[in-house]
């Protein structure tokens, strides 16, 4: 693996199935890895401006991964993740098409998912 890059880089999940935790239940070892960057520009036309989300190149070496992310489970009709602790930021540079640089950090800090199904 080193030198190859693959070192930073989560499993790839393939196929799809169904779950159902219970509340009490606690997710573990969650990897979020991003595939594709965009970044939200001002473009302005004739006088015009708008904002758009623009397609990025990520900068930073495969070091975005966060990983070990952990948190509590509650089921109480919807479904509810919060984010306890883990490697649960990054500091990463993105650069627009046009050639700037832009850095921030890419970050579930504090994450409370809710979904329904």
């Amino acid at each position: 693996v080193k030198g190859t890059g693959l070192a930073n880089r989560c499993a790839e999940v393939v196929g799809e199935d169904t779950i159902t935790p219970k509340t009490g239940q606690k997710l573990v070892d969650m990897c979020i890895e991003p595939k594709a960057w965009a970044v939200e520009e001002e473009i302005g036309r004739g006088g015009k401006t708008e904002k758009k989300f623009v397609n990025s190149k990520v900068m930073t070496r495969q070091t975005y991964t966060l990983e070990g992310i952990q948190g509590n489970i509650d089921n109480g009709g919807s479904i509810t993740f919060t984010e306890k602790e883990g490697i649960d930021y990054a500091a990463t540079t993105i650069q627009l098409p046009g050639g700037e640089r832009v850095p921030f950090l890419f970050t579930v800090k504090d994450l409370v998912d809710k979904g329904h199904g």
